[in-house]
């Protein structure tokens, strides 16, 4: 087959043929990518997609005003850029960047709640600690009282005991304000105005002195 050869190419006549069909090559390489096998066309295919790649290249050298690249240098370039497909898939920097939730409030809450709790617990029970060391000594108060009279009466426990069938232990337990060893507090002081009601006191009111919450 002849080579043709471009009036305005400094290329040998074999030199040219190569640049030819290297630009057909790269033609059908580009027609590969839009899913057209090269090897389905002939080699007289390849060459008029050359000759026509180059066509295109002499005129583009010829309109340039300035001294551009070379024919060679041209088609290295368009060979080197091949088909480039675009594609959707995020980059790991962009992965990276996106803003991320983190749990730190959620956890700041639960130890705020949990704070929250242990303070108002501690609170019920320093609470309670100061109204039983109320009753403490009320009850203190009051037992030495009904031991006393008891004492100047020449009274002992058992007939305290036969008068009201309060048993002999919490007898004692009133009389020591021992608050530890005594029923709830509605017991304590039913017993408490039983008690001073045996020895002739005034028991509604002496009961009255043992705080209840």
């Amino acid at each position: 087959m002849k080579t043709p050869h471009f009036s305005g190419s400094k290329l040998a006549p074999a030199s040219e043929y190569a640049v030819i069909l290297g630009a057909g090559v790269t033609a059908a390489a580009s027609i590969a990518a839009q899913q057209v096998a090269v090897a389905t066309l002939p080699v007289t295919t390849l060459v008029a997609l050359g000759l026509l790649n180059r066509y295109r290249l002499d005129q583009r050298l010829q309109e340039s005003e300035t001294g551009g690249p070379t024919v060679e240098e041209a088609m290295a370039k368009s060979a080197a850029v091949g088909p480039q497909r675009v594609t959707a898939q995020p980059q790991p920097d962009a992965i990276s960047a996106r803003p991320r939730v983190a749990a730190a409030p959620a956890a700041a809450r639960f130890s705020e709640r949990r704070d929250y709790i242990h303070e108002t617990l501690a609170k019920k029970l320093q609470a309670k600690a100061d109204f039983a060391a109320i009753q403490q000594a009320s009850l203190q108060k009051i037992g030495a009282q009904l031991r006393q009279t008891r004492e100047e009466k020449a009274l002992e426990i058992n007939d305290i005991y036969q008068q009201t069938f309060i048993q002999p232990y919490t007898l004692r337990a009133i009389e020591a304000g021992n608050l530890q060893q005594l029923p709830e507090a509605f017991y304590i002081r039913a017993f408490i105005q039983k008690y001073a009601s045996a020895l002739g006191l005034e028991g509604a009111a002496l009961m009255a002195d043992f705080p209840m919450a």
